[in-house]
């Protein structure tokens, strides 16, 4: 049984949608303003949403990005009464399911009604939950990844994993590893980038005794002890072209040669791959095959960089410093609203795996501190926040446009007798010549990089030099003609 949801100030058309909904053996409820059905749907759980754009207290378009957010993610059909093809193309490009002009006949809500129960029902039978315990995260970037590789681990098929160093490649490989039908098989790890070239085809491949100079004795390959489990060829774009064939061969025909063995031997393993490099790229410039670019990506699966997900660096920065407290048994220790600000406006080049290292560094470098704040960050951190604080905020712009309708409405005042809103224009005599603002911006921006120049090179003017391409006696002017001292506190 499903909840539905009606957003919808004409009476009848609630009515009629809830009696189609019950005869379905549905659940319905109805609400005539945009404030009352939002209260309504983030209190209960609704499966589908009939949202009406023209409301008289705002647009109903307006309320699709917090719709989608909620944790049920219901499904929301746009109904209005006047159609055009720039309305269908705003509702569906702002993620609604479909689009419903007014008047409809009974007959097309109950297509469309019964057209989304079973998309629901589909949707969720086929969304299985991934089990896993280090993917730590809430951000709809990182959800969707959990939910690809849920799939993916249902299936047999091969799993590319893109994505920026440190961004979780292994962890989410183990967790499709662990909610397959092969969680009780190894899961062997080949790291490409870290394994001599002249030794890869031996690690993977085994070899026999006598095979080369040093092989006393015959050694199993990696493909050998992946079979039954999973194997995970890391940095894949680091695999030799030279062994890029006969890697190709392998899964293909699940069979591959030791390094000077004449007998065929067999090996059952499903592929998971990772890289932080454009394949496509390593394609045209001749260094990865094309064919095992094409069997490689069976099911892709593009992981977010830190960055791109910002909701979840509170969380992150969370569990990793309470798992270190667990971890050397001591107390948790409290974390300041602004270290976590300062956390969350440094962009993490290195990811995850940096954000955990300097969480890392914090922990082990005050083991006295009864709360984290800003200043046990390191200076890099904390240079990024301050210049996040003097940047201009940008208020959010609201990209929905009104869908005028043709219902008729109470008499509203007219357009002349309403007044018009207040537009601030700059005092012609008070607004600079251009040069003249120009000149003070770019002072103002010279002072600032050079007060954090000298922040981060310890006032070494040696370092200060290499880091900013400038030369010493050329920083010196600088500084004195912004009047800066050199003398800095470094914590």
């Amino acid at each position: 049984m499903a909840n539905v949801l009606i957003i919808d100030d004409d009476p009848f058309i609630g009515e009629l949608l809830i009696a189609i909904a019950e005869s379905a053996g549905h659940d319905g409820e109805k609400a005539l303003t945009l404030k009352e059905g939002m209260a309504l749907a983030r209190e209960e759980r609704f499966d589908v949403v009939f949202l009406d754009v023209i409301l008289p207290d705002g647009n109903g378009l307006d309320a699709l990005p917090e719709l989608q957010q909620l944790s049920n993610m219901p499904e929301v059909i746009i109904i209005t009464g006047k159609g055009d093809s720039k309305g269908a193309e705003l509702a569906i490009n702002s993620g609604a399911w479909d689009y419903i002009s007014k008047p409809a006949s009974q007959e097309e809500y109950m297509l469309h009604m019964k057209r989304v129960f079973q998309y629901r029902s589909e949707k969720q039978s086929s969304s299985p939950k991934l089990g896993h315990h280090n993917i730590v995260g809430r951000s709809d970037s990182i959800v969707r990844c959990l939910g690809q590789a849920a799939k993916a681990a249902e299936s047999h098929v091969g799993v590319l994993l893109l994505g920026e160093t440190g961004t979780g490649k292994e962890l989410f490989a183990r967790a499709v590893h662990d909610n397959s039908m092969r969680r009780t098989g190894p899961f062997i790890i080949v790291d490409c980038a870290s394994i001599p070239e002249n030794l890869v085809e031996s690690i993977l491949f085994g070899h026999e005794r006598g095979a080369f100079t040093s092989a006393d004795k015959s050694q199993e390959g990696l493909i050998a002890k992946a079979d039954g489990g999973t194997l995970f060829l890391d940095e894949v774009g680091e695999l030799p072209v030279s062994l890029q064939k006969s890697f190709l061969r392998v899964l293909q025909e699940r069979t591959y040669r030791p390094v000077g063995g004449n007998e065929e031997k067999q090996s059952d393993f499903r592929l998971v791959a990772a890289t932080n490099r454009d394949l496509e790229a390593l394609v045209q410039s001749g260094r990865f095959r094309q064919d095992l670019l094409y069997r490689l990506q069976a099911f892709t699966i593009e992981l977010p960089p830190l960055r791109q997900r910002g909701e979840d660096i509170n969380r992150l920065s969370r569990y990793y410093l309470n798992k270190m407290a667990a971890d050397f048994d001591a107390s948790p220790i409290a974390i300041s609203e602004e270290f976590l600000d300062a956390l969350k406006s440094y962009p993490w080049p290195g990811n995850v795996r940096e954000l955990f290292n300097v969480l890392e560094q914090v922990f082990t470098s005050n083991p006295g501190a009864g709360e984290f704040l800003p200043i046990h960050l390191p200076v890099r951190l904390r240079v990024s926040a301050a210049q996040a604080s003097v940047l201009p905020k940008q208020e959010p712009k609201n990209s929905l446009t009104l869908i005028k309708g043709n219902k008729s409405r109470k008499p509203q005042a007219r357009s002349e007798d309403m007044p018009m809103p207040e537009v601030n224009l700059p005092d012609a005599n008070k607004l600079p010549p251009f040069k003249e603002y120009r000149d003070e911006a770019v002072n103002s921006a010279e002072k600032l990089y050079l007060e954090q120049l000298i922040l981060i090179s310890k006032a070494n003017m040696a370092e200060a030099a290499r880091i900013s391409g400038i030369s010493v006696s050329r920083l010196y002017a600088l500084l004195k003609k912004h009047n800066i001292k050199k003398q800095y506190s470094v914590e």
